[in-house]
């Protein structure tokens, strides 16, 4: 690229921005449209590019709030949050904690919009085998006392408050959604793609403590051990949990656990 071009396209963003440019007058006057009209167009047409892209990725927020609040939104993070890669695909993953400090007594919706983030990335995330049931037919006992678990890539696990996975399924059945409530225990969701779909669940504080310390490298033992000592029946817990995982397709593989 030539320091002339790299200078117009500078000066073109900058325009775009709203910084101080003088693209306008290295644009070539003439034809039916005056410089300034024509360059206007690049400028609104930025936005609503930008706008639409936040409208797809957080489209159960969009219906929560409604059309004309969720554009005010929108074209209010556009103008504070210009995008920073070439492709558009991580465009708004700052949306979910700029919108709780946009309502801070209505945290609801900055937790809709997370949850329509995480689907979104889930949807075209990295993909991964899936380990079937059979792989652990042929293990020994030793092997389990050191046996843990690789998890897909999609997989990701986030606090819960309120009651948003209601909220989001009531929206994506075109159904009206339920009045946000707090949720009475602590909850988490889980996010991650099988085959081609997303797909999310809630998670007690039991599962969410066994399945986050094996996504950080714990031994399946360890996890068995921990159950023994806080449930009556862990074996049975355990195992539950183990046959959940596998049919959900959550675990991608083994690892052998120092």
């Amino acid at each position: 690229m030539s320091a002339e071009l790299a200078r117009v396209q500078g000066d073109f963003q900058h325009y775009l921005l709203d910084a101080a440019s003088t693209i306008t007058g290295q644009v070539k006057p003439g034809g039916r449209i005056p410089v300034d009209k024509r360059l206007g167009i690049y400028h609104n047409a930025y936005r609503v590019r930008l706008i639409d892209t936040l409208r797809d990725t957080y489209e159960k927020t969009w219906i929560y709030l409604g059309d004309t609040l969720f554009e005010q939104c929108a074209g209010a993070y556009v103008e504070t949050h210009p995008p920073t890669h070439r492709s558009l695909r991580d465009y708004g993953a700052g949306m979910p904690d700029w919108l709780a400090s946009q309502f801070p007594d209505d945290l609801d919706v900055a937790e809709l919009a997370l949850m329509d983030w995480q689907l979104r990335q889930a949807f075209d995330g990295a993909d991964a085998d899936v380990l079937p049931l059979e792989a652990l037919a042929g293990l020994t006992a030793d092997d389990w006392e050191t046996l843990g678990f690789r998890f897909v890539p999609t997989l990701v696990l986030s606090p819960l408050c309120f009651n948003t996975p209601a909220i989001w399924g009531a929206l994506d059945q075109s159904q009206p959604p339920p009045i946000a409530q707090p949720l009475p225990a602590p909850a988490w969701l889980c996010v991650w793609r099988r085959v081609w779909q997303p797909h999310f669940r809630t998670l007690d504080e039991i599962e969410f403590t066994a399945l986050s310390m094996l996504c950080k490298g714990a031994r399946f033992a360890e996890i068995c051990q921990i159950l023994s000592e806080t449930c009556a029946d862990a074996s049975t817990l355990s195992a539950h949990y183990l046959r959940t995982w596998l049919a959900e397709g959550l675990i991608a593989g083994l690892t052998v656990a120092p």
